[in-house]
């Protein structure tokens, strides 16, 4: 599997655990020191984004992505695409449309998400 590819399962792996609310796999693809910039401006660590996933204050419903780009430079990787996500917000229904880079680094044979920039798309 070359690097690329592994990203692009990791990304996989990702989303399925976001869709399942999936805390285990999500403590495991996540680095220590995540810093996770969402659409709004808000910014949560590894730690207040799972807690926000285990105690549902975010409940996904579904999750596309478009025109992903991946590129990698050592032992970084950038992954740029256009994100539509539906979820529930503390009950709310909210839809997401955003340009999303994320940043995963390599440690060893493991890679770990360090950081996800959301930013609404432009119309």
């Amino acid at each position: 599997m070359t690097g690329e590819e592994a990203i692009r399962a990791l990304e996989e792996q990702r989303y399925a655990a976001m869709l399942a609310g999936d805390v285990v796999t999500l403590e495991r693809l996540l680095d220590d020191a995540l810093t996770y910039t969402h659409s709004n401006g808000v910014v949560d660590t590894k730690a207040s984004y799972i807690t926000g996933v285990r105690d549902r204050v975010w409940e996904y419903k579904s999750i596309s992505r478009e025109n992903e780009r991946v590129v990698l430079r050592g032992d970084a990787a950038l992954v740029y695409c256009r994100l539509h996500i539906e979820l529930l917000v503390r009950g709310a229904p909210r839809k997401v449309d955003a340009s999303v880079l994320g940043v995963w680094v390599r440690s060893g044979a493991e890679w770990r998400l360090l950081a996800i920039q959301s930013t609404p798309a432009a119309s």
